[in-house]
């Protein structure tokens, strides 16, 4: 019998456990703002009477902002050692083993498509795409940055939504269209106070919605968040890399391209087809795949 991602197993999960562990949870997310603080002071004391509250040196501050999830994953860690009983891993997968090449496959696909749209849309739309002046040294802290940190980030946020929160609601709900819609809602509004909604909160709002309902429909319907991990990884590792648009929310950091004046619907447009493909790619294929091994082994 397979084991649920969604209504998983192993450990304590009773309604009152979830609540504790999301105060808990909420309690080191107050108490990364203290390391945060205090790393700004160290390094400028001006920069804590900055409207910001930032350092206002990009890459300084991105990886400044790192500090945060930090303290969020070992909060999330402790929830579901102490209070729940059970691994982190039962977060991820409800098996043995994390399947790591599942979620490489995931990280390169998405890489794959964001490669594929961001081009296509400089065939289309040339004038929003200028190279970044470019500094080897500067870039070289962004590549580390990158790699060692921005996976941190998006893990840390994968474990919370596609993995805490999903689990919690799985013990109620079955339906994975509803369990996605309640995920990707909180997900996306969770993001709604990014400087990105500038060019249109509605839809733009809209798009963190959709991106938070199809990594978590992609979960329940892989049993596991190794897609989405990967996917999500890839996403904002190619974004901090390559691609810089006005008013992100990480800043004037020196990627390679930035992109301006580029309507927020030919954005999320070419978002939303990204992450359907990203599904029927990994998804639907491998499960139409296996489909078949399985009537050829019976035949």
């Amino acid at each position: 019998m397979t084991k649920s991602f969604t209504r998983i197993e192993q450990g304590k999960n009773s309604f009152w456990r979830y609540l504790l562990s999301l105060l808990t949870i909420l309690l080191f997310i107050l108490i990364s703002g203290f390391f945060y603080a205090l790393a700004l002071f160290l390094l400028d004391p001006a920069a804590l009477d900055s409207p910001e509250f930032i350092l206002g040196r990009p890459i300084a501050d991105l990886a400044i902002s790192h500090i945060h999830f930090f303290v969020w994953l070992l909060g999330i860690w402790f929830s579901i050692a102490v209070i729940h009983k059970r691994s982190l891993k039962t977060l991820i997968t409800p098996y043995s083993k994390i399947n790591w090449k599942k979620t490489l496959y995931g990280f390169l696909v998405f890489c794959g498509l964001m490669a594929i749209e961001n081009i296509v849309k400089f065939i289309i739309f040339p004038q929003s795409y200028s190279l970044h002046p470019f500094d080897f040294s500067n870039y070289m802290w962004l590549v580390c940055i990158a790699v060692l940190l921005v996976p941190i980030q998006t893990t840390c946020e994968e474990l919370m939504f596609r993995g805490f929160i999903l689990q919690w609601a799985g013990k109620w709900l079955r339906n994975p269209i509803l369990l996605s819609v309640i995920v990707g809602l909180i997900f996306g509004s969770l993001h709604f106070e990014n400087p990105e909604m500038s060019k249109g909160a509605i839809i733009i709002g809209f798009d963190y919605v959709f991106i938070g309902f199809m990594f978590t429909y992609i979960a329940i319907k892989s049993n596991s968040a190794e897609l989405s991990i990967g996917a999500h990884a890839a996403n904002n590792i190619f974004l901090v890399l390559f691609i810089v648009s006005d008013n992100s929310v990480v800043g004037d950091i020196p990627s390679l391209f930035a992109v301006s004046g580029q309507s927020p619907y030919v954005s999320v447009v070419s978002s939303a087809i990204v992450m359907v493909a990203f599904y029927l790619i990994t998804v639907k294929r491998k499960k139409h795949r296996r489909s078949n091994e399985e009537k050829e082994q019976t035949a």
